[in-house]
């Protein structure tokens, strides 16, 4: 019933410790090995079993069935409360009690136990144990009424108490659903005030007040009746929603792709499925929770992963390919599979040996998102040094990605000094904020908004390429051209989804070409179709050959990336020079694809005609997308960075976005 997402708990006062050296950390990792947990849950535990989220999936979801159970059963019970048609024995829904709502949310719950969802297996194991109880209470075999031997007075306080006790449990469950959605705390909120009114109509019964009893218990059975009510509709949209293709459970009996070709495929099937219904995601400009999920289940986000531990075992020029053709379908989710696959390389470029196999180790296994609180127009994160702890204090402006993920990468400066610091911390935790101001004309999906970070705690042997000891930066693998490769490869990211955006309106804006754009009919040389007409066709041309060349450039560009990291990632023993040799290939895809695209997504409209201007035909959410990001960086400079390594032979500078 709840939005699943995997985030791990920490115990705060003791650090957020992600990776661990010789001796050290025990606890902290074994805490971040356990299982993953519904993020809006009320409750502090993990879940008791841990399956990752491609196993859970495939056992395919079971919330229907608990809607319906739960709903059946209480339209009926809410009819005999409010006495309708003169009803007011219960006995007949005994069937309703024990075999509908009890068995079938008991299994329900299970269902939810084996998905890891915990919040979900409470609520249903509740209330399927709750309509149990309250048909044995009602079944003349078990004796429960008997056993009052006609004492009212008795039997009356008793069932008060015993609904009461209900009242107060279910307060938890409206607690735990505030964060997940209104329906779910309409449903809660209705159920809170038929408890209560039950429960109070037993206590007036009690009491000889009979009038007062019925009539409280009238109340309770109308809330009742409106909770069922609400529950109709989800099941009848839940019904809807799951009566397509289980795509996450498909994927799941696939397993991971074995070639690039076909982790290519994977991609593309991946933004098949994401292009049905993109435009009604952006307006809607909900976090993409579900098609995080569905990234987990394909695989995507473990592309790059070592498959010692469960990756996908390709480099760079399959990875980048990859976010190219998800963004196709949706730009928005290309962005964020874009980003987090930076930050799973992190540990690989600024961290030792042993923080990187163990990061791997981490992501894969937990098959964590990752979110960066990394911005560097901000200013920088303070860090403090406390023991053996640094502390990350300060907000960012921009935090691409953060409110969907497991886990955020943090950087910042040590106070007093001028070196910079990544670690990699679990999202869930007070002192992580997220401010969900994020509504730009483009990529509405990524959840770009703000982050405040707050005393957030880090063991030392967590600061990726420190000595823990000395507490100081490792020349070895801080102080070299190698540590700041994460800078070319992100920027050929972004070209990258520019590239797939510019692609996906292309293929939108052909379809609505093809099948509703008229031909000019005062032209002088009357075509029949638009697809006849001169100036289209020639557009379309256009585009096309400009689109190709530039994906050709970014493949070129992909495999020096690829051949960097291959012939230096053993020794990280890369030249300034070579690093500026690829950053210039890099620079030159993210000039053209910036130009590209925007020509691309703003063009399509002179090929689609008027009509294709409909917020709902979708194709400006195109050229939202690219305009909002190829603001990132002024691609100016890169063409000034460009004619300096032309025309004067010198090597770009490392910086921030070179």
């Amino acid at each position: 019933m709840a939005n699943k997402e995997t985030n791990g708990t920490v115990e705060l006062e003791e650090g957020n410790t992600l990776s661990t050296q010789d001796g050290q950390s025990v606890k902290q990792a074994a805490a971040i090995a356990k299982p993953s947990q519904d993020r809006n849950h009320p409750f502090g535990e993990d879940t008791p079993i841990y399956l990752t989220p491609s196993v859970g999936s495939g056992v395919g979801t079971p919330t229907a069935l608990a809607i319906g159970a739960f709903a059946t059963t209480l339209t009926t019970l809410s009819f005999s409360l409010m006495e309708w048609r003169g009803v007011t024995t219960t006995n007949v829904y005994i069937g309703n009690f024990f075999f509908i709502a009890g068995i079938g949310m008991l299994i329900s719950a299970q269902w939810e136990l084996v998905r890891g969802n915990s919040f979900a297996y409470t609520v249903l194991s509740a209330f399927g144990l709750f309509y149990a109880g309250f048909g044995a209470i009602i079944t003349p075999s078990f004796g429960v009424t008997d056993a009052y031997a006609g004492n009212t007075a008795e039997y009356n306080n008793a069932l008060g108490f015993w609904v009461l006790m209900w009242t107060v449990l279910n307060t938890f469950f409206l607690i735990g659903s505030a964060p997940i959605n209104l329906v779910y705390f309409g449903i809660f909120i209705t159920v809170e005030f038929a408890f209560l009114f039950v429960s109070a109509s037993y206590f007036a019964a009690a009491d000889g007040h009979t009038g007062a009893a019925t009539a409280l218990k009238k109340t309770g059975g109308v809330f009742a009746f409106l909770s069922a009510l609400i529950f109709q509709v989800k099941m009848a949209t839940v019904s809807k929603e799951t009566n397509g293709v289980d795509h996450q459970a498909n994927f799941a009996k696939q397993g991971l792709p074995q070639t690039a070709q076909a982790w290519r495929e994977r991609a593309k099937e991946v933004a098949q499925i994401l292009a049905t219904d993109v435009t009604e995601r952006d307006i809607q400009n909900k976090s993409p929770v579900k098609e995080v999920q569905l990234l987990k289940a394909a695989g995507l986000t473990r592309v790059l992963g070592p498959k010692k531990y469960g990756g996908g075992g390709q480099d760079w020029s399959v990875a980048y390919q990859v976010i190219r053709e998800v963004a196709k379908g949706d730009g928005s989710v290309g962005a964020v599979l874009g980003y987090h696959l930076l930050w799973t390389t992190t540990a690989n470029v600024v961290g030792t040996e042993e923080q990187a196999d163990h990061t791997q180790k981490l992501l894969l296994e937990n098959d964590w998102f990752l979110g960066g609180a990394v911005n560097p127009r901000n200013a920088d994160l303070k860090i403090t040094s406390d023991g053996d702890d640094i502390v990350f204090d300060g907000s960012k402006r921009f935090n691409t990605g953060g409110v969907i993920s497991d886990a955020t990468v943090l950087e910042g400066v040590l106070e007093g000094t001028e070196n910079h610091i990544f670690a990699i911390v679990p999202t869930k935790q007070p002192g992580i904020e997220f401010g969900h101001d994020w509504d730009n004309v483009g990529l509405r999906l990524t959840e770009s908004g703000s982050v405040k970070i707050n005393k957030v705690r880090v063991p030392w042997t967590d600061a990726l390429g420190w000595d823990s000891k000395t507490k100081q930066p490792l020349e070895s693998v801080l102080k070299i051209p190698y540590a700041s490769l994460l800078l070319p490869t992100i920027q050929l990211v972004f070209s990258n989804f520019y590239l797939g955006i510019g692609w996906g309106a292309l293929d939108a804006a052909k379809k609505w070409t093809t099948t509703k754009t008229r031909a000019w009919p005062y032209g002088g040389d009357n075509k029949d179709k638009a697809t006849d007409e001169f100036y289209i066709l020639q557009r379309y041309g256009d585009f096309f050959a400009n689109l190709r060349a530039a994906e050709a450039l970014a493949d070129r560009a992909g495999e020096q990336i690829r051949d960097l990291y291959a012939d230096h990632s053993a020794k990280r023993d890369v030249t300034p020079q070579r690093r500026g040799d690829v950053a210039e290939w890099v620079a030159s895809v993210k000039v053209v694809t910036t130009q590209t695209s925007l020509r691309v997504t703003s063009g399509v409209y002179e090929v689609t005609g008027a009509s294709a201007t409909a917020r709902s035909v979708g194709l400006d959410q195109y050229w939202r997308n690219v305009r909002t990001h190829t603001l990132h960086d002024p691609v100016a400079y890169k063409e000034r960075e460009l004619g300096r390594y032309y025309l004067l032979d010198e090597a770009p500078e490392a910086t921030w976005y070179t």
